[in-house]
């Protein structure tokens, strides 16, 4: 007999490395979470502890060096991957099931992650160290280097031809060649961007936010989100979603014979979702703006947009309006708080009928 995910238990577990495309792939443990990247001949890895490891290997001779970077300073963020994709069921169904309830599990836990973990000192970004003279070779290609000097064909002439060597050696070099051009190019970014933190003006700060794609880390997920300052210690945040667009009515699971099954969520559990993932979106928006700006508090918009089933033309309707204060805030344990319970800890409006989802409402008087 199918089951229903229990997202309002949240009973799912991550798998410790989950694919995001051909490269890259995004790892959980109790630790924390870590993006990598790369193919044959590099690996390169940011964890949410703040250090970068590198991993450089001649394919075919089981050779291989890493070397871990203090990259604490530079503000490597964490992309947000595709969920809901398509999967190949009928060839796997185990494997569509398993990635559906990560999906799941992933859209109603995004107020876990920190797209700028533990908040950015901006007199330490600025005066972070040059990561290596301009016009010399960097860290990575040093490393690199020496790997592939001290791994010449002689003993391993017989593993393959010195061809061969050559030939990805230089795919590893030029990799490793890219990557400090990368990291040289991000701490100048950053230079920049503490300076103009540093000004205390309103302007830049808005500009920092534009500059550093706040808007883009839950991108994915929001249409569109704008900036603003109603008063010196007060940001203003309007963000558009489509939950419809985004949630998908049907969910997956295994019958006792290890078929595939689909079947459309039942209102309350489809509402449910939709409740955490708001909300969530909401909560990790305040930490990422808490995480940057000196700002005490923001006051967030939520708009909807869907189609009129009347006229077939797109609305928008506000559906959740909260002022989040940063003392509150940084109280709170986000990672054992249901979303959509923790914003009672704040001045809001919001309008939500279990079978219904979120109607419309006014802003919040502030």
């Amino acid at each position: 007999m199918d089951t229903v995910p229990q997202v309002n238990k949240m009973g799912f577990n991550f798998r410790k490395r989950i694919r995001l495309g051909k490269l890259f792939s995004l790892n959980i443990g109790k630790s924390g979470a870590s993006i990598s990247f790369g193919a044959k001949g590099f690996r390169q890895s940011f964890s949410t502890r703040g250090s970068s490891r590198t991993t450089f290997s001649l394919p075919g001779t089981g050779l291989s060096y890493s070397k871990t970077i203090s990259a604490k300073s530079i503000l490597k963020k964490f992309g947000n991957r595709e969920v809901f994709k398509k999967h190949p069921g009928s060839e796997n169904p185990e494997a569509e099931v398993n990635a559906y309830r990560e999906d799941i599990a992933l859209i109603t836990t995004l107020h876990h992650y920190e797209d700028y973990p533990g908040g950015v000192n901006w007199e330490e970004v600025k005066s972070e160290e040059e990561p290596f003279e301009k016009g010399k070779a960097g860290p990575h290609t040093e490393e690199a280097m020496k790997m592939v000097e001290e791994n010449r064909p002689g003993l391993f002439a017989r593993v393959f031809r010195k061809s061969d060597f050559e030939d990805r050696s230089k795919e590893v070099l030029e990799e490793a060649r890219k990557m400090d051009e990368e990291l040289y190019a991000a701490w100048e970014n950053n230079r920049i961007i503490a300076e103009r933190m540093l000004h205390d003006d309103k302007e830049s700060h808005l500009e920092v936010l534009e500059d550093l794609k706040l808007s883009e880390e839950l991108g994915y997920y929001i249409k569109d989100m704008d900036f603003s300052y109603t008063d010196q210690d007060s940001l203003r945040v309007e963000m558009t979603l489509s939950i419809d667009d985004f949630i998908p009515e049907e969910y997956k699971s295994l019958t006792p014979t290890g078929k595939l099954s689909i079947k459309k969520y039942t209102k309350t559990d489809y509402y449910e979702i939709a409740n955490q993932f708001v909300s969530g979106i909401v909560l990790r928006t305040a930490r990422n703006v808490f995480n940057i700006l000196p700002v005490e508090d923001i006051f967030v918009n939520v708009w909807e947009t869907e189609l009129n089933k009347y006229s077939g033309v797109p609305e928008k309707e506000r559906i959740l309006s909260i002022l989040i204060d940063r003392d509150t805030f940084m109280k709170l344990n986000l990672e054992k708080v249901n979303p959509f319970d923790a914003l009672t800890n704040f001045r809001h409006e919001v309008e939500f009928v279990k079978t219904r989802g979120f109607k419309e409402i006014h802003e919040l008087t502030i």
